[in-house]
């Protein structure tokens, strides 16, 4: 289990760091997390959620935030969230939490060890991506852009 997870963290930072490197010009090749690129209009984070997820967005308190972008140009927020419960309770907490906060659930559907629910509401159209990390864990990858 743990190395599964491992793999997972370490995928998504391989896809953060690639999709980085795609972003930034030869003058700003030195691009950090939590830093600006300011030609490409890319903050890199970690840790906490950006300031432009909406406030009503539902997060559950046991949630942790993982490597974050946000891409002003194309108004994206993208989050890494890794949940300590199975994709199908995942899936049950922002079924039970989008709607009343805002949110239309659009399309949802997937498996036990994987899920994909895209939503719209609060100025943002919305993507959840799920996969299981193992027994009782799952990360997730929400994507926000700006409607």
């Amino acid at each position: 289990m743990r190395s599964t997870r491992l793999f997972t963290l370490l995928a998504a930072l391989i896809v953060v760091a690639l999709f980085a490197a795609g972003c930034s010009d030869s003058s700003t090749d030195t691009t950090t997390a939590g830093d600006v690129d300011a030609a490409a209009g890319v903050v890199f984070g970690r840790g906490s959620v950006p300031d432009t997820m909406p406030d009503s967005f539902p997060i559950p308190d046991e949630a942790v935030i993982g490597a974050t972008l946000v891409d002003t140009n194309r108004g994206l927020t993208e989050m890494i969230i890794t949940f300590p419960a199975s994709v199908q309770a995942v899936v049950k907490y922002y079924e039970e939490n989008l709607p009343p906060n805002g949110y239309e659930i659009t399309r949802s559907g997937g498996s036990d060890a994987d899920w994909v629910m895209a939503f719209n509401g609060e100025g943002v159209d919305g993507v959840l991506r799920l996969k299981t990390g193992g027994s009782g864990l799952s990360s997730g990858t929400v994507q926000l852009t700006e409607s």
